[in-house]
């Protein structure tokens, strides 16, 4: 089986009717990662670190490291932003380097953004770590093993003190490669455009109790799934939640406001599919620089 998952992969990376891009449970904790006009939305400049270790156990099993930046441009309706990304699937190791921008308009309780995100995307391939049952499959010696790819993506993102909802499109220019330097009419890999929505909304129960609720619809290909998630917030401080999905996965995870500034989480993703049984890890921390001093409403619920 650990051996079939590597080029299990391998086939998804070519063929888009899977996943083609990272997954993250707490996309809530890190909004820039799904959609580019969350830049400059917390007040402050913004950073999260994020590892996702997926299908633990298993070789050739995802694993992800995340960065992201951004800031608004003081006494400006202008935001800059700044994403790392390294993912690593089977043979396969990608990183994506990309810069964002955007414009945000004022709109009733809250702001509308507008968000574009450019940058490359950085494929390598280690043909060496797949081990072929006849050798007669093998990748041939005359194959790719690296590929620089432009990306552009686009985002629109509204948001107030309590609510939030965006839709993003990622590869809009559906970016191409070759996988063989000699017959490029049957080695044709493409990116696919990635549609994502997301909403989120925060009700007060008490003085203590926050109940936020969230979800992210990703589509791809003709294809998509829809993940929901209820989270308590306990005096501002300390989050406890559960996502549920139709892709026979149940997330839990928390969170932990350590400062106004300063806050880290954790989800567990426990899977039982014919592939495997097993669990995913993801673990997160973001820090608000608030070099501004603007007067942010505390706490930040999004």
């Amino acid at each position: 089986m650990k051996k079939i998952l590597l080029i299990l992969t391998f086939i998804i990376s070519l063929q888009g009717f899977a996943q083609q891009d990272p997954q993250y449970s707490l996309y809530m904790f890190n909004p820039l990662g799904v959609n580019p006009g969350y830049a400059g939305s917390r007040d402050a400049i913004s950073g999260v670190l994020l590892h996702r270790s997926q299908w633990v156990g298993l070789d050739g099993a995802p694993t992800t490291q995340v960065f992201t930046l951004h800031s608004p441009l003081k006494n400006q309706n202008m935001a800059l932003g700044f994403q790392l990304i390294n993912d690593n699937i089977g043979p396969r190791t990608t990183q994506d380097i990309s810069l964002v921008y955007a414009y945000k308009l004022k709109l009733g309780k809250g702001k509308l953004a507008f968000g574009l995100r450019g940058g490359i995307l950085n494929y390598q391939y280690n043909w060496a770590k797949i081990d072929y049952k006849d050798q007669d499959d093998a990748i041939p010696t005359t194959a790719n093993d690296n590929f620089i790819l432009p990306n552009f993506d686009f985002g629109i993102y509204y948001n107030t003190h309590k609510f939030y909802a965006g839709i993003a499109l990622d590869h809009l220019n559906q970016a191409k490669y070759n996988l063989s330097v000699i017959d490029t009419s049957t080695s044709v890999a493409r990116k696919y455009i990635n549609l994502t929505m997301t909403a989120g909304r925060a009700f007060a129960l008490s003085e203590k109790l926050t109940l936020k609720t969230s979800a992210i619809l990703r589509g791809q290909n003709k294809q998509g799934h829809i993940d929901i998630n209820g989270s308590l917030l306990i005096k501002n401080k300390f989050l406890i939640g559960l996502t549920l999905t139709h892709r026979q996965t149940i997330i839990f995870m928390t969170e932990f406001n350590i400062t106004k500034t300063l806050k880290m989480g954790y989800a567990y993703d426990y899977t039982a599919t014919q592939l495997t049984n097993g669990s995913s890890h993801e673990i997160f921390i973001g820090y608000d620089f608030n070099t501004f001093k603007s007067k942010v409403v505390s706490p930040r619920y999004f």
